[in-house]
């Protein structure tokens, strides 16, 4: 027996809802419209978020194996039919109420190692060194600019009142068009998904770069603009102590322009691993700045959520890992404590997560 009229009506209307508000555009006119299509076919069957979220994940990583055979027509079509299962995942868990500490935990990081992991499949589907070198490039940029977006946000909550953008704000050229500036997560994975079938790997990776560091431009200049607006205080900010991640007592102050710190540290530190002689292969390079780059991310979502950073310490401080970097170029036993080092960090990064979820942390 068919649904009322009325029952449909409500159902749309709360599908929509449970989209997020602040999507980019391809992410609101294209992606969207899909995953409604999903969710709504979903939302009446008793598959958790998690599912979804894990199904995600590993058809991410299929993208990512068939981008290294050199199929990127087919890889870039499932790599963007991932980020349409990550958008139904959220829109189940809208719809339905359905949140976990495993789910936030399995969101805050599925979308970097997805992205991470199909940036390198096509760095080795033509294994050239000067491929790999943007790839860690690609990597570093979009962690240090990551890292900036979530700390100004959160400093911002603590020096400007809360406030709803009117949904009349969001639409127009002009909103539109800054929406497409800041290279939100739908436009940055079109870029990966559709530039390598048009031009080479590195003109594609070059490309991604210029119009990364263009939207980083854009982004800090408009923010340096807007917190001149900001009331001249300090406000406690410990979410970005907890991000240190240093064994000298840096201090960082819930000032103006305290949000640029962690990410000036941790550009510091991937850099530094770039300067290393390190006798080992590009790959394994790549995922020691990726392994590194997630620890940062963990770290980051924990203080975000006010959740203590458990096993910091364990995760050797910028200095520890260096040290041990160099320690294995003194040694000659590069590829061994460097692959050491990974698979320390992955696990390490497990157990935080699992740990989390564990203790019912939301």
């Amino acid at each position: 027996m068919g649904k009322e009229p009325g029952e449909m009506s409500d159902k749309s209307l709360r599908l929509r809802a449970a989209a997020r508000g602040d999507d980019g555009f391809f992410s609101t006119f294209v992606l969207r419209k899909i995953s409604r299509t999903f969710t709504n076919v979903l939302v009446e069957t008793p598959i958790k978020p998690n599912t979804v979220t894990a199904i995600s994940i590993l058809v991410g990583l299929l993208a990512a194996y068939i981008a290294s055979t050199g199929q990127y027509l087919t890889s870039g079509i499932v790599f963007l039919f991932s980020l349409v299962l990550d958008c139904v995942d959220g829109e189940i868990a809208r719809y339905k109420s359905e949140f976990s500490a495993l789910g936030a935990w399995l969101d805050a990081l599925a979308d970097r190692v997805k992205e991470f992991a199909y940036v390198g499949a096509l760095a080795y589907s033509t294994n050239e060194a000067q491929t790999w070198w943007l790839a860690l490039a690609l990597v570093i940029l979009q962690t240090v600019r990551h890292l900036s977006d979530y700390n100004f946000v959160k400093l911002q909550d603590s020096y400007e009142e809360k406030r709803t953008t009117p949904t009349g704000e969001r639409s127009g050229p002009r909103y539109w068009l800054k929406r497409v500036l800041n290279l939100p997560i739908g436009e940055r994975w079109l870029l990966l998904a559709t530039l390598p079938l048009l031009t080479s790997i590195i003109d594609s990776f070059q490309i991604i770069i210029i119009v990364g560091i263009f939207s980083f431009v854009y982004v800090v200049l408009a923010r340096a603009r807007r917190i001149l607006t900001w009331p001249d205080k300090l406000v406690s900010a410990p979410f970005l102590l907890v991000q240190r991640d240093t064994v000298i007592p840096i201090r960082i102050s819930g000032s103006k322009i305290a949000w640029t710190f962690p990410s000036a540290l941790r550009g510091c530190e991937l850099v530094a691993l770039l300067i290393i002689p390190l006798e080992i292969s590009p790959a394994l390079h790549f995922l020691l700045v990726v392994s590194i780059a997630l620890w940062h991310y963990t770290n980051l979502y924990d203080s975000l959520q006010g959740r203590p950073v458990r096993y910091g310490r364990a995760g050797l401080r910028v200095a520890g890992r260096i040290s041990l970097c160099l320690l294995g170029y003194t040694l000659g036993l590069d590829s061994e404590i460097v692959t050491g080092l990974i698979i320390y960090l992955g696990l390490l990064i497990i157990i935080r997560g699992g740990h989390n979820v564990a203790k019912g942390a939301v």
